[in-house]
């Protein structure tokens, strides 16, 4: 038994090392075979001819030169595929002389130039070594062996040395890369034969049945090569199509002091798109949707933001833009990548927002976006432009929505432009004729220029004569800047706590470009009212804004006490307001603006008739106040949240022995916030909404918050009846075109506010009106606005009070 086991234990280290010795061949032997479909082939376009018939799957890249005209690239391409071969570019990552930064930028718009000609399904290759930013252009890069990628999930395709399709063979056996580069000798027969051997290598055993499938990972594209995809996208549709005529409607909302809801000016509007140029033309203006009347339609200033030198999305000399990849989301139906953006530069004006580029095809399908930095008159501005596909492959611009916040001499008012387009029409063989026929008609004619949209003036030639029936081209030249806005305003206002009808006829005069300066003055005089206002929107260059205002009411009206609900005539008074101040101003992002100004109130106060001997008339109101406001808009909303410190002068002891007099009253302090935003519903319906809450302490009647016909207005509640010290507003108006004669507008107001003189607790206090906006004779607007006050108290005690404004305005 013993003899018999000791063989056999003896005989297992011979075995584990026979094993051991057979693994270590193993392993010597597993270095891979030659993989001829492993190697990509470069050739020039012209040796095309020398393919064979068939390649069997090769690669093959056709070198790209700077020279080569488009067409050769793209018929190599076919060749290549005609053969079955497996078409690719490969593109020198030498661009000549200049700066690194210069050479960058030629080679990105080469790189984008080729994508554009053969389209995504080819790839694209780059010579290594190269920067990440130049890497996103290209599909892989190819350098020496060993070399890495600047970025992730780039391949490096390593080239062979020499023109030996051998030592090819030989490099494909060490792995550790999906494809190895060889260059096709110059000799033509030499790059025949060399086409031939490795099609004929690449090509499957005859009795082996073999599916060319071409497998490629899901690999996710990295940022930076989504926007080189969409740039190449954007390269191949400008090559694409040349001229475009787009037809729609613009449409541009603001609101104006005097006019009753917010204006709104429409046109019909045909674009003429160039490479060149870009020139607008609009017929049919309409004011409050109302037709022009009284010869041709004025030339109001063009208002718009600073003019950013490099948008979003576009190659650069340098860099000027961070990109982040956010997700994917579906608009419109089209899958989209979701890339946000913001600018390298604080300091310069540029966008920031987010662009939604299509998966599929890498075309632009919406962008919205803020502008940075702005500096001028234009404190605010957001944009989001949406793009459908108008035919195959071409994605054109379907609707544009801006959205800003004009901050103007006295007057701050958000503008929003809606540019809605109805049709395109690509390369139409009239464009030039319809052009010339935009020149000839009496329509508005727009450029965009770098500098922004700038008027255009027709005029025929010099030295040519204007005959029936003469075809004298009419030329188009930029007209001198619009800066000047002047309107002849005039009309009445009938207010119960008005003892007369109020009448007004005045000038009201704008100039945006006071004396070449580029700062703002408004002026305006109608007999019984005056303002003056100015504006220096950039204090020596910088983002800080420096405005002042002043006003003045020649009439006094009546400031009524009311004491439990009832109101004590012998107490009522008579004022008469002024008021001046100064504020700076300063954006402090693409959103917000902060605002600081000192504020000066002067009210004349006297006995009314009625006023008793015995009641102490109050001094003169003299005020000197504070106020500080963030401001800001977002969506098309907009808002401010103020506060407003105050100190009296030469306040002293009014009223009755049991008066409201108390010297704390000196001083006090209000605050508040408000909302408003105006919104297109149609062509024809025009919606605004406001919402108020405000709060004060230490406020007496001559403090308190007041709704009133020239400021906070109530529709239907005369001017300071209602006074409070805490509560809330909501203002709702809507716009009828009912005609291309006439705009009905209706109104809902509503507050919830505290009166002391109504004891402690809130009351609520609605109003309604209308207005009726009509043309006059002479190019005139006219507007009669009634409201009607459910709670108002009229002088008699009766309930239920009447406003009445009609006003009629002429701009030249």
């Amino acid at each position: 038994m013993v003899m018999t086991e000791r063989p056999l234990y003896a005989g297992v280290p011979i075995l584990i090392g026979w094993l051991l010795l057979q693994a270590g061949a193993a392993a010597q032997s597993s270095v891979q075979p030659p993989c001829a479909s492993c190697i990509a082939i470069t050739i020039v376009p012209g040796q095309t001819l020398l393919l064979p018939a068939d390649l069997h799957g090769v690669t093959v890249l056709v070198r790209a030169q700077p020279g080569d005209p488009p067409a050769a690239l793209v018929a190599a391409i076919g060749h290549i595929r005609a053969r079955g071969g497996r078409p690719a570019v490969l593109v020198s990552g030498d661009e000549g002389s200049g700066t690194a930064d210069e050479r960058a930028y030629a080679l990105k718009l080469r790189l984008t130039t080729v994508r554009a000609l053969v389209g995504n399904d080819v790839r694209i290759a780059l010579g290594a070594p190269v920067a990440a930013e130049l890497a996103a252009y290209a599909d892989v890069l190819v350098g020496v062996p060993g070399e890495s990628a600047p970025g992730p999930g780039r391949g490096v395709w390593p080239s062979v040395a020499g023109t030996q399709l051998k030592a090819a063979l030989d490099a494909t056996t060490q792995g550790g890369a999906e494809a190895w580069v060889l260059t096709a000798p110059d000799d033509a027969l030499d790059a025949r034969r060399m086409l031939q051997a490795l099609a004929s290598a690449a090509a499957p055993p005859p009795d082996l049945f073999v599916e060319d499938v071409e497998v490629r990972g899901a690999r996710r594209l990295a940022v930076g090569e989504i926007i080189a995809r969409h740039q190449a996208f954007a390269r191949a549709q400008a090559a694409q199509v040349r001229r475009t005529i787009s037809t729609g409607v613009l449409t541009l909302t603001f609101e104006a002091p005097g006019f009753p809801a917010p204006v709104t000016i429409s046109s019909d509007t045909v674009i003429y798109a160039t490479p060149e140029r870009t020139e607008l033309e609009q017929r049919g203006v309409r004011v409050n949707g109302i037709a022009f009347q009284g010869g041709s339609v004025p030339r109001l200033p063009i208002l718009e933001p600073e003019r950013v030198a490099s948008p979003p999305l576009t190659i650069t000399l340098t860099d000027l833009y961070r990109y982040r990849l956010t997700g994917e989301e579906t608009v419109n139906a089209a899958r989209c990548y979701v890339v946000a953006f913001e600018p390298l530069n604080e300091r310069a004006s540029a966008f920031r927002g987010r662009a939604w580029i299509a998966v599929d095809s890498f075309a632009l399908v919406r962008v919205a976006a803020a502008q940075t930095r702005l500096r001028g008159v234009i404190v605010s501005s957001e944009q989001v432009d949406e793009f459908r596909e108008a035919r195959t492959g071409v994605w054109l611009l379907a609707r544009s929505d801006v959205r800003q916040i004009y901050e103007g001499a006295a007057h701050r008012t958000p503008i929003n432009r809606r540019l809605s387009i109805a049709s395109h029409e690509l390369d139409p063989e009239d464009f030039q004729s319809r052009l010339r026929a935009a020149y000839a008609s009496p329509s508005i004619m727009l450029r965009d220029t770098p500098d922004g949209y700038r008027y255009l003036k027709r005029e025929r030639p010099a030295g040519t004569a204007s005959s029936p029936g003469a075809d004298v081209p009419i030329v188009a030249q930029l007209a001198a800047p619009s800066t000047r806005v002047r309107t002849l305003a005039m009309g009445v206002i009938i207010d119960p706590n008005i003892s007369v009808p109020l009448p007004f006829a005045g000038l009201s005069y704008i100039d945006f470009d006071l004396l070449g300066t580029g700062a703002q003055l408004n002026a305006f005089f109608g007999g019984s009212y005056a303002q003056l206002a100015f504006a220096v929107p950039s204090l020596g260059g910088t983002r800080w804004q420096l405005a002042g205002r002043g006003f003045g009411i020649a009439s006094s009206y009546h400031d009524r006490s009311f004491r439990n609900g009832l109101e004590i005539y012998a107490e009522n008074i008579r004022q008469r307001p002024a008021h001046a101040s100064v504020w700076l101003l300063r954006p402090l992002s693409p959103r917000l603006t902060i605002r600081a100004g000192y504020e000066f109130d002067y009210t004349r106060l006297e006995a009314a008739d009625e006023t008793a001997a015995s009641f102490i008339m109050p001094a003169d109101q003299v005020v000197h106040g504070a106020r500080l406001a963030l401001e800001g808009q977002r969506a098309g909303w907009a808002g401010s949240l103020w506060w407003n410190p105050a100190r009296r002068a030469g306040w002293r002891a009014w009223g009755r022995t049991a008066g409201e007099y108390e010297p704390s009253h000196a001083t006090f302090q209000r605050y508040g916030v408000t909302m408003s935003r105006s919104v297109p519903v149609t062509g024809r319906l025009m919606a605004r909404a406001e919402g108020a809450l405000m709060g004060g302490d230490d406020l007496d009647r001559f403090s308190r918050y007041s709704f009133g016909t020239f400021d906070n207005r109530l529709r239907g509640y005369p001017s300071a009846l209602v006074r409070y010290d805490q509560g809330a507003a909501v203002r709702g108006a809507i716009a009828w075109s009912m005609s291309r004669f006439a705009r009905l507008d209706g109104f809902l107001d509503t507050a919830q506010v505290r009166d002391r003189g109504f004891g402690r607790r809130y009351r609520n206090y609605t109003g309604i009106g209308a207005a009726l906006e009509a043309p006059a004779p002479f190019g005139m607007l006219t507007a009669v606005e009634w409201g009607y006050g459910f709670r108002g108290r009229n002088a008699d005690g009766t309930q239920g009070t009447h406003v009445l404004r009609l006003s009629a305005y002429k701009l030249f």
